[in-house]
């Protein structure tokens, strides 16, 4: 359970990571911070282990693993998220609508009714 999601990037970020972002910070009840390279460099020292860490920064990255905070890049969230649209798409889900209900940890098609969890 993270309580804190902080983001830094460099480069701009796109529908798809925002709505990624918003379903972590559903899931986890955690308020969000983007932090500049400085700030999060000096956030990284003194943060707790129940944030996650997503930058575009692997060598930001490098560190906030170092002080066992957990980490995630926009790549490797996008790489994630294409991988679950395929798995949608092989269970004849294509072009769902999907939210995400925090209460029941389940995404809910929003056309049909349906869960996944």
């Amino acid at each position: 359970m993270y309580s804190e999601i902080i983001i830094c990037l460099k480069d701009s970020t796109d529908d798809i990571f925002d709505k990624q972002v918003n379903m972590l910070k559903e899931r986890h009840h955690a308020k969000i911070q983007r932090l500049d390279v400085r700030e999060a460099d000096d956030y990284i020292k003194n943060c707790s282990s129940e944030a996650l860490f997503i930058s575009d920064d692997e060598e930001l990255l490098s560190k906030a693993k170092q002080f066992g905070i957990s980490t995630n890049s926009p790549v490797a969230m996008r790489e994630s998220y294409m991988k679950a649209m395929e798995m949608l798409k092989a269970m004849g889900m294509e072009g769902s609508d999907l939210e995400f209900d925090s209460h029941r940890k389940v995404f809910i098609d929003s056309n049909t009714g349906n869960t996944i969890s």
